[in-house]
């Protein structure tokens, strides 16, 4: 008899115990099931979306003014150097980030030395295009990177001297009318208002390539708005003050972020 109780006893406890351990199974699989599910519904999309780049409004590449201005370095050439007379003035237009820029200068050049006496006169211009990388800036400060292309049309004339204790004093001269020369010139500038409309700053002015024509008489010394005819590629600096006369409000993008 307790054999059988004893028995009845122990297939009660098995039984019991293995079906709170299919229950458990069970639950465990279904919360499983469900965790996945969840994480079906929930899982980020990562599919990547074109952010918004607003467009430039049209307006914006309509000129709403000039800059004109003079170059102080030519101003403190000609108070200090005495050999060159010369007078350099820029001005640029804005077309949204870009800028078609210009200028014109006239220069004298007299240089003197043991047995010849140099001089020139003439004038220069250069024209090109800046784009500005200052896109957000409200005051229309400008840091750009250009391109120009510039020519100049001068004469020139070289006096020679010499004495000989036997053929005496000889002296000749040379002359070269009409003499052309032109270049190019990659540029980088920065352009800061400083009060009103009244703005200042450097260019930065690599010159290349450069050609002379019409030096039938003697080698060109000196090229106006270039410097020494000897070299063909050369750099060179201004630092200009410029006014900005505006005949309407320009245009600023604004930030997206």
């Amino acid at each position: 008899m307790r054999l059988i109780l004893s028995f009845t006893l122990i297939s009660s406890l098995l039984f019991s115990g293995s079906s709170f351990a299919q229950l458990q199974s069970r639950n465990a699989s279904s919360n499983n099931a469900n965790s996945k599910q969840n994480n079906q519904e929930q899982a980020p999309d990562t599919t990547k979306v074109n952010e918004y780049k607003p467009k430039v409004p049209k307006e914006f590449f309509i000129p709403t003014g000039i800059r004109i201005g003079t170059d102080l370095v030519a101003l403190g050439i000609d108070a200090f150097g005495g050999k060159r007379e010369r007078y350099e003035f820029q001005a640029d237009i804005d077309i949204h980030r870009v800028y078609v820029a210009g200028s014109f200068g006239t220069s004298a050049y007299r240089s003197t030395g043991e047995g010849f006496d140099y001089s020139h006169e003439g004038n220069f211009y250069r024209i090109g295009l800046d784009a500005n990388f200052l896109k957000y800036d409200p005051d229309y400060n400008t840091f750009t990177v250009g391109i120009r292309y510039a020519t100049a049309n001068f004469s020139e004339q070289l006096n020679v001297n010499s004495t000989d204790g036997v053929f005496g004093d000889y002296t000749e001269s040379f002359t070269n009318d009409n003499v052309r020369a032109r270049w190019f010139e990659l540029t980088t500038g920065l352009r800061v208002n400083i009060f009103n409309n009244f703005y200042t700053g450097y260019t930065f002015r690599i010159q290349i390539n450069r050609k002379i024509f019409n030096a039938d008489e003697f080698r060109s010394y000196d090229i106006p708005g270039f410097g020494k005819a000897e070299f063909n590629n050369r750099w060179t600096f201004n630092y200009y003050l410029m006014y900005r006369i505006a005949w309407k409000e320009k245009g600023v993008m604004k930030r997206t972020r």
